[in-house]
Formats: structure tokens, C-alpha cells, sequence
């Protein structure tokens, strides 16, 4: 994750600049330069040639550096490297909207006293507005949110990358990730990925843990988690309408809500939590009416479809 130093780096650096230079205009020392940008390049926002004797250092323009650059141009007169830190970021992904700590405990690795100082921070420079137990940032600074997503994504990119070339990140929260793997065969993603910590297989293979052993085609999904050890059924419900919201992928969610051990409650957090909520919202309706309240969309399927789907694999609905 970014430090201060980092971004203080990043922003120092023309379209080419020795170490000396670099430690000259910073005030750092050469070693810690040195260090910084070998972590800066492992996370490939900088690249290095050799050029005589001297380490030459250009930025790579990715997602993160033009986030910054967006970010300190619409601000000039903010100083966001003495604010901006890894948790600071992780506190704010949240507060594009109203957001109460405790919906903000569950999903970080943070104390829920670090958060309160985090916020603290953001209220007294203004930054961050407080309703009642809520907390969001203002309408001037949304790129602060936008940005910490950005980062947070791109470091997940970075670490599924280092797995599989081709893996894409679906979905990305402050401590984990939503991936899709493809460019292998099933057996060597499925051996990169599952002798790793902190990643779990899910989507529709998972359902089979929940009383459905459906057919699983496409590319396969995995989550990445620092905070958990196993995915809930509610879980998986949202993973698979992440990965792709089509006929198939509603009407096994659908037999699953309909026929599976899952709470509403659960469901609709972890909807919120993945910034699906208006979908999952539907699919509760259309399950508890019976296929009544069935959305006016070409890919919803029909509740006779779900009922006969439900009756193949054994399962009343």
C-alpha cells in the first residue's frame, strides 16, 4: 500500500530523474529513495534503467498515478500525502456514502478505535460531514474515495497478476477481492490459486456446499480475503451476480435463496457491502412473491423456470 513517502515520490518524478536528484528535491536520503522506489516498482507504478552509473526513475501511467494527479490537480491546495496513509484509504472506500463505523468494522482489519481517529482526522480538516452515526465525504472531495478504490483495485490486480497473467478483479473492498480466472486450464488455476492463503474457490461450484452440485461452466472464480477463513452461502449468492447477472446465474441464485439456509439480512448487508443492493433487493422480491414481482428485465428468468430447475437437482421451492 502507498505511503506518504510514496506519493511524495511519485509526484517529484519528471518523465525521467536520477536517485541523486530525486533524494535532492525530496530531502530524503539516497538509501531511502532507493528503497522506496524498488517497492514502487515491485507495485509497477515506476519503472528504473541503468544510464551510466546513475538509476534513472520514470513513472508508469497507470489507474493509481492518474488518479493522483487528478486528485492534487482539482485540490492543489490540499497537502494529500500528509493525509492520505494504507488505513487511511481503507476507511475511505467507505464514505462515498453515509457510512457508520460499525458497517465499516466487519470489512477492514482496523480497530474500530484507529477508524474513529481516522475520521476524526477528515472531520477537523472538513473533508467529511456527520449525520447522526454516518460519516461521508463531501461532494468536493469524492475523489478521495474514488482514488483509495482506485488504489485498493489496482493493489489487488497487482497480487491476482502474480498468480495468473490473465486474471481480472471483478469486485475489490479494502482487505479483499472478487477475481476471475482465466488463460489456464481449470486444474492449474485451480492449483495457483487454492494452494495460496486467503484464497477460496467460489461462485456456482460453491453451491454444491449448499445443498446444490450444479454444472459449472466459464471461467472460475476466487475470493480473496485477509478477514475470513470460508465463504457464507450469502456470499456466494452475490459473488456469482457479481461475476455475470444473467438467466443462469438468477435462476440458480433464485433456487438457492428459494430452497437454501439463507438469511435475508445477511444477504442484503453483503449486498451493500458489494455495492449490489438494488439486485439483490429484486431477487429477494421475486423469490418471496413466487415469481409475482419478477423484474421487467429480458434476462430475469421466469418463475417456472426456477421451479422446474429447482426440481432436477431434488429441491422443492
Amino acid at each position: 500500500m502507498l505511503t506518504e513517502v510514496d506519493l511524495r515520490l511519485l509526484t517529484s518524478i519528471p518523465s525521467s530523474v536520477s536517485i541523486s536528484k530525486l533524494s535532492n528535491s525530496t530531502e530524503y536520503s539516497s538509501s531511502y529513495v532507493s528503497e522506496r522506489v524498488a517497492h514502487l516498482e515491485e507495485l509497477g507504478l515506476v519503472t528504473t534503467t541503468r544510464q551510466n552509473r546513475e538509476k534513472q526513475v520514470r513513472t508508469v501511467h497507470t489507474p493509481v498515478y492518474e488518479g493522483f494527479q487528478r486528485l492534487s490537480a482539482n485540490h492543489s491546495h490540499i497537502d494529500f500525502p500528509s493525509i492520505i496513509s494504507p488505513s487511511m484509504l481503507r476507511v475511505c472506500w467507505f464514505l462515498d456514502r453515509p457510512t457508520a463505523v460499525s458497517e465499516i468494522v466487519p470489512h477492514v482489519t482496523l480497530k474500530r478505535r484507529r477508524i474513529y481517529q481516522l475520521l476524526e482526522t477528515l472531520l477537523s480538516r472538513g473533508f467529511i460531514t456527520k449525520h447522526e452515526d454516518r460519516y461521508t465525504l463531501t461532494d468536493e472531495l469524492t475523489g478521495l474515495a474514488e482514488f483509495a478504490q482506485t488504489v485498493i483495485r489496482y493493489e489487488h490486480q497487482q497480487r491476482a497478476r502474480s498468480l495468473l497473467a490473465a486474471a481480472t478483479v471483478v469486485w475489490s473492498g479494502p482487505n479483499e477481492a472478487l477475481i476471475t480466472a482465466q488463460g489456464e486450464s481449470l486444474d492449474t488455476i485451480g492449483n495457483r490459486f487454492e494452494s495460496q492463503e486467503n484464497w477460496s474457490l467460489t461462485g456456482i461450484p460453491r453451491f454444491r456446499d449448499f445443498g446444490l452440485d450444479l454444472f459449472a461452466a466459464g471461467a472460475p472464480h476466487y475470493f480473496y480475503s485477509e478477514l475470513r477463513d470460508e465463504v457464507t452461502v450469502e456470499d456466494v449468492i452475490v459473488h456469482t451476480l457479481l461475476a455475470e447477472a444473467d438467466t443462469r446465474n438468477l435462476s440458480y441464485c433464485a433456487v438457492l435463496v428459494a430452497a437454501g439456509d439463507v438469511s435475508r439480512d445477511e444477504l442484503r448487508h453483503s449486498a451493500w457491502y458489494y455495492r449490489i443492493e438494488d439486485m439483490v433487493e429484486k431477487l429477494i422480491r421475486f423469490v418471496e412473491t413466487n415469481g409475482k414481482s419478477r423484474p421487467d428485465e429480458a434476462q430475469y428468468p421466469k418463475w417456472e423456470d426456477v421451479t422446474s430447475l429447482a426440481s432436477q437437482y431434488g429441491v422443492t421451492v
